[in-house]
Formats: C-alpha cells, sequence, structure tokens
C-alpha cells in the first residue's frame, strides 16, 4: 500500500533527504563489499555516490533552515540573558531579528528555495548574514573568541572553494559554543511555555527585552519551537556539523553527476570527500535515523502544512 503524499515542505524535504541517502547507501555499501558496477567504472559510481549524498545534506538543509538560525542566536541570548547589567544594542538586536524573519520567508516559498537557494541553500540563504549579525552582538557582549568563529563559519559558507580542513578547524572551535546547552534548552522551554496557555506567568512577562525581540519573531509558529527542540536532541554539535557538511558538499551536488566540464581541481574536491565518506557517512545515518520518524508522522505532517499556508499567506499580504 503507498504511503500518502506528504503535504509539507518541511516533512517533503526530509523524505527526500532519506532517498537521496538511501541511494548513496546502496552503492557505498555495493562497493566496500568489493562488487563492481555491472556497466560502468568504479570511480563513475563513487562519484554518484557522493551526488547522493550531497543532495541528502541539502534537501536536510532546506527542511531545516529556521531551525539552524535558531541555533545559530541562541548563544547571544544566553549570553544577554546571563548578563542582564550591560545595555545591548538594539540595532544589532534588531538585525538579527530581520535576518531571521527573512530566513523564515526563504523556507516557506518552494520557487525561491529552488531558484535561489539552488544546491547551497546555507550559503546562499540568509545564514551567513545572520552569522555576522550575531558575530556583532557577541563581540558588544563580549565574546570575542565566539564572535571570531561566527564570523569564520560566515566567510567558509560564502567561499566557492571549501576544504575539509577547514570544516574541522570550525568543528574543534564550535566546542567553545556547547557550554551554554542548558541555558539554551531552558530558553526553548520558556518559549514553548510563553507561546502556549501560560503567556501570562510571570516568567513570561519579566523576559528581558533582548529575548523578547527575538522570540516574537515565533508568535503564532510553535511548530518551530517544536522542530527545534527535535533537532536539540541530536545534539549542538550535530546541529553545526549538518550545516558545515552541507556547504562542504554544496559544489558536489553540482558536479559529481555529470563527467562533463569536470577539471582537475574538482577531481580532487570529489576525492577529497570520497577519503572522508566514512564519518560524513556514520554522520548522516545518525540524523536519518531521527528524521525518519518524523516522515512517518501523518498528523505532524498536516499540523505543520497548515502553519506553512499560513504564514506563506501572511507574507504574500505584505
Amino acid at each position: 500500500m503507498s504511503r500518502k503524499e506528504r503535504k509539507s515542505l518541511f516533512i517533503k524535504f526530509l523524505s527526500d533527504s532519506l532517498a537521496f541517502f538511501d541511494t548513496a547507501l546502496i552503492i557505498y555499501e555495493k562497493l566496500v563489499s568489493g562488487k563492481g558496477p555491472e556497466f560502468s567504472d568504479v570511480r563513475a559510481l563513487e562519484y554518484q555516490k557522493i551526488f547522493n549524498l550531497a543532495r541528502s545534506f541539502e534537501t536536510l538543509s532546506k527542511a531545516y533552515l529556521v531551525t539552524y538560525g535558531t541555533h545559530i542566536v541562541y548563544p547571544a541570548l544566553a549570553i544577554a540573558a546571563a548578563n542582564r547589567d550591560k545595555n545591548v544594542n538594539l540595532r544589532y538586536l534588531n538585525k538579527i531579528a530581520n535576518s531571521l524573519r527573512i530566513l523564515l520567508r526563504q523556507s516557506l516559498e518552494p520557487k525561491k528555495i529552488k531558484e535561489k537557494l539552488g544546491h547551497d541553500p546555507v550559503g546562499k540563504s540568509e545564514i551567513p548574514n545572520l552569522l555576522r549579525a550575531t558575530s556583532k552582538l557577541l563581540n558588544q557582549l563580549g565574546e570575542k573568541r565566539i564572535a571570531k568563529l561566527y564570523e569564520l563559519t560566515s566567510d567558509y559558507f560564502s567561499q566557492i572553494n571549501k576544504t575539509y580542513a577547514q570544516l574541522l578547524q570550525i568543528r574543534k572551535e564550535t566546542a567553545i559554543i556547547v557550554q551554554f546547552k542548558e541555558v539554551y534548552r531552558q530558553l526553548l522551554d520558556i518559549a514553548g511555555k510563553c507561546f502556549q496557555s501560560e503567556a501570562e506567568d510571570d516568567i513570561c512577562k519579566n523576559l528581558p527585552k533582548e529575548i523578547k525581540i527575538i522570540l516574537s519573531i515565533y508568535n503564532n509558529k510553535p511548530y518551530l519551537i517544536d522542530q527545534i527542540l527535535s533537532m536539540y536532541d541530536l545534539g549542538i554539535q550535530e546541529m553545526v556539523d549538518s550545516m558545515l557538511y552541507t556547504a562542504y558538499l554544496s559544489r558536489a551536488a553540482v558536479i559529481a553527476d555529470y563527467s562533463v566540464g569536470r577539471e582537475e581541481k574538482d577531481e580532487k574536491y570529489l576525492e577529497e570527500i570520497r577519503d572522508h565518506q566514512k564519518e560524513i557517512i556514520e554522520f548522516m545515518r545518525k540524523i536519518a535515523q531521527i528524521n525518519k520518524n518524523l516522515v512517518r508522522s501523518t498528523e505532524l505532517d498536516d499540523y505543520i502544512d497548515e502553519i506553512e499556508d499560513s504564514n506563506r499567506s501572511m507574507y504574500e499580504q505584505k
């Protein structure tokens, strides 16, 4: 019996991600077992595996664009909440809020996702600008090291030729963000509470203005908080890794499926991916296990589809 057709963009993209990953795994396991292709050659099959792996990360990130944005902002919110004595520059906060709104809009329009974000939903979306805006606020709060990390990550997402060595360096540096994990969890719990019937509670009324400005973006969008919490269970490092791998593999989604027009530098890049394929595949396997459970929920799909339509109509009226 065929499965019910997906409605929401979120579930459709997750489903596509799982299908691409399944294809990559089939090829990977075939090659690991020593079975060669029936008609083509091993290298061609290797590149098809890389192509499908890249598309799996691409569609994953198209589903989670807004979730990524919230994870980018949370260290600044946690620091601002812990330092109530510091006067936060509202101009920086407003820029962050504006970037988040743009990212939300980008995540809701299928045509723009396809035409403008293409195979690079991290680098071509609002995410690099959001990183830069958040970096400025972090600098003002005195968190120079995290601010520098955000600048470095934004530059990496924006550049054309990315290396695995750069990716590993950024991953190493992201350990400084993990220290805010529990504070972030508390902020998410508060956000969920304040968008429900308990909005009149003292904790909601007394939120710092910095947090109110950012959380206001999620008014009437409780599904985003649910989405963020589902990815939170993976861990902060895994969230950053999802973005990094998507950005790193974005070029492979363009050049790996066709040999025509491929240059020597492209071959070196694809070989570098092949050298690190095991860790990339094992990482996606963890993500896919969680997403497999999400796409099976027709209730979640119906619910998110309704909210997406509501928000899309809101933007069309502006």
